[in-house]
């Protein structure tokens, strides 16, 4: 799902499910999927919609009619990771303090001076660049746009470019599954992937929405990256998108959130996960005590699940917000956000 977050001018992909009943996608409400940002608006423009032929929640996202152009190679400074971390997905990138401690909390795009407050370790905003904010550590995403997205040279110009800018990590394809997103068949998928093997980046899988069509997706894009025997399909670590949709699914403890994270974990290879979109959606969403209270149980959640070593927050629709429209206040969730862990 798309944020149109504040000052910063791209947004894109989300996910959802909740106990089989949400699902998370971008595009429009019409085709399931996110909103795309509006360069002149700061704020996330369309809802999720539920898919009548399988009762499940599609969340926004960034269409191609709304991408920010490249930025050129030499731009951003890297994250200060390593090169090479044995496929934990959590390089020697401790930002912001002790030896050993990695990065953790992150969030789906924000403004650049919100970063600070919020105390992150890392961020994303669904493109290759961090429009000039350089005060938190971000990571590139080589989104799937049609065009030069779509093809193996184009991928592998934009992997030379993020790698020139000294980053060590790249997010791939933002929702695949869903056609209001980067809308790819595991085969097309599986056919340019090698387009991503550099290396110096840890590589993050593509990100399917948060429902049964998105596992389904990346269970099969998984199993032939594993059977591999070429060393040309490589993931280091697994991303993923979630989103509460029906009543309850919200819930302190993060139940549903906690069963979809299980279905992730049984993807065999043992690799690292990282949330890089989830939240409250629709009904999940009553008011903000309901998602403050299921953002607190979902990290002591995250404690019993030592692969999920980062997340992003989505902070784009009601009540997930963590600051406020006028004047840029923190919220009730910002503060509890706020105070959460950065590092792990």
């Amino acid at each position: 799902m798309n944020g149109r977050g504040a000052v910063i001018l791209l947004l894109g992909g989300c996910a959802l499910l909740c106990g089989g009943c949400g699902t998370s996608g971008n595009g429009s409400i019409e085709d399931g999927g996110s909103p795309a940002p509006d360069a002149g608006d700061a704020s996330p423009s369309t809802t999720p919609h539920v898919d009548a032929s399988s009762g499940e929640a599609s969340s926004p996202g960034l269409d191609a009619s709304s991408v920010v152009p490249p930025p050129d190679a030499g731009g951003s400074p890297g994250d200060g990771a390593s090169p090479s971390d044995g496929g934990t997905g959590r390089a020697s990138d401790a930002a912001e303090g002790d030896a050993g401690a990695q990065p953790f909390k992150g969030v789906a795009n924000s403004a650049c001076a919100d970063l600070v407050t919020f105390g992150v370790s890392w961020w994303y905003n669904w493109t290759l660049s961090p429009s000039g904010c350089t005060s938190k550590p971000f990571v590139p995403m080589i989104w799937g746009h049609t065009g030069s997205e779509q093809t193996a040279a184009g991928i592998t110009s934009e992997v030379n470019s993020i790698v020139s800018a000294g980053y060590k990590y790249v997010l791939g394809f933002n929702e695949p599954d869903n056609t209001g997103q980067s809308n790819l068949e595991v085969a097309t998928a599986i056919s340019l992937w090698p387009s991503f093997n550099h290396p110096s980046l840890q590589i993050g899988s593509p990100a399917p929405q948060g429902k049964s069509t998105g596992l389904t997706w990346l269970q099969d894009f998984m199993t032939q990256v594993n059977a591999d025997t070429t060393g040309t399909l490589r993931v280091d670590f697994i991303a993923t998108h979630w989103y509460g949709w029906n009543t309850g699914s919200c819930d302190a403890q993060a139940a549903g959130l906690e069963s979809w994270i299980a279905g992730v974990e049984a993807i065999p290879g043992n690799r690292p996960i990282w949330i890089t979109e989830w939240g409250c959606l629709n009904d999940s969403n009553p008011d903000v005590a309901t998602v403050q209270a299921f953002f607190s149980g979902a990290l002591k959640m995250f404690a019993k699940h030592p692969r999920i070593v980062r997340y992003a927050w989505y902070p784009w629709e009601t009540n997930n917000e963590l600051v406020n429209a006028d004047g840029g206040a923190l919220t009730s969730l910002g503060t509890v956000f706020t105070a959460a862990p950065s590092l792990q």
